[in-house]
């Protein structure tokens, strides 16, 4: 009988380690997909200045390149905004704007506004 009770104890202790170690590398994987999103909006944006740029000096000959890249951004926005709505660490979440951590029960960033509950 104390053998049975200490082994559900056991495997109890396992599975909440188990479970904690899963959401552990969710959280890890989110952060990691957070932070290439972010990359490639950035770097979106520097295209986009740089076919701003070019247009303003050389004159703009077509919109394609320039509208292309807007489309690419909003695109990656949305990809941004989907993934902070889904991290979150320690209680908090992230603002899809500004990337600042705040309580997961705050419906507004409290750096800069935005809103953070859909």
């Amino acid at each position: 009988m104390l053998f049975d009770e200490t082994m559900e104890g056991l495997r109890s202790v396992f599975d909440t380690a188990a479970q904690r170690t899963a959401n552990a590398v969710e959280s890890s994987r989110g952060m990691v997909d957070r932070a290439r999103a972010r990359q490639r909006l950035q770097d979106a944006y520097r295209k986009l200045g740089k076919a701003e740029y070019e247009a303003a000096i050389n004159g703009v000959t077509s919109m394609d390149e320039i509208n292309s890249l807007i489309a690419e951004i909003t695109d990656l926005r949305q990809t941004m905004l989907d993934l902070e709505r889904t991290i979150t660490r320690n209680g908090e979440c992230f603002c899809p704007t500004c990337g600042k951590q705040n309580p997961a029960d705050f419906a507004f960033c409290s750096a800069c506004g935005t809103r953070l509950k859909g």
